[in-house]
C-alpha cells in the first residue's frame, strides 16, 4: 500500500507513519499544479494527502489536478489545515477532496478516515462538513402516510 503526501508538515508525517506502518510513504515538496500534470504518474497510490500552505488557490489547483487524473477519480484525497474555516473545507471538498483535517492530525483518525473512504459512500451519514456530503438514499423518503 502507497501513501503520496505533497508539502506535508513533519509532525503530519509522524502521524501518518504511525497510523499506517506497512505503507509506503512517498513525499513530494513543493508541489504546484505542474507538479500534478496530466503525464506525471504516481503509480498506484491508495490514499493522496495534501498539506494546506499559505496559499489555498494552490492546494484547490492541486486537488483538483490529482481528482482529473486518469486512475485516481476514486483514490481518497486528504487535506490537512492549519484551521479549516468552513468557507475554506467547502472550496477544498468541492475541488475534489474526499475529506479535510485541522491539524494536528491523530493516527486514529487518518485510520478512520481511510476505513470510511475504502468503505465507500454511506447515505446518511453526518459530515460535519469535514468530508464530501453523501449522495440522497434512495430508499429513505421524508415520512408521513403510507
Amino acid at each position: 500500500m502507497k501513501v503520496i503526501t505533497f508539502d506535508v508538515d513533519p509532525v503530519s508525517l509522524i502521524s501518518l507513519r504511525q497510523a499506517l506502518p506497512d505503507w509506503q510513504i512517498e513525499m513530494i515538496t513543493g508541489a504546484t499544479t505542474h507538479t500534478v500534470a496530466r503525464d506525471w504518474n504516481p503509480g498506484s497510490a491508495n490514499l493522496l494527502v495534501i498539506g494546506c500552505g499559505q496559499r489555498l488557490a494552490d492546494t484547490l489547483g492541486l486537488c483538483r489536478g490529482l481528482r482529473s487524473q486518469q486512475g485516481h477519480a476514486h483514490v481518497p484525497i486528504l487535506v490537512l489545515m492549519p484551521r479549516p474555516e468552513p468557507g475554506c473545507v467547502r472550496a477544498v471538498l468541492a475541488a475534489g477532496a474526499t475529506s479535510c483535517r485541522g491539524l494536528p492530525v491523530h493516527p486514529k483518525e487518518l485510520v478512520s478516515l481511510l476505513a470510511r473512504a475504502q468503505r465507500g459512500n454511506a447515505p446518511g451519514r453526518h459530515t460535519l462538513a469535514l468530508d464530501q456530503a453523501q449522495r440522497a438514499d434512495e430508499w429513505r423518503d421524508a415520512g408521513g402516510e403510507a
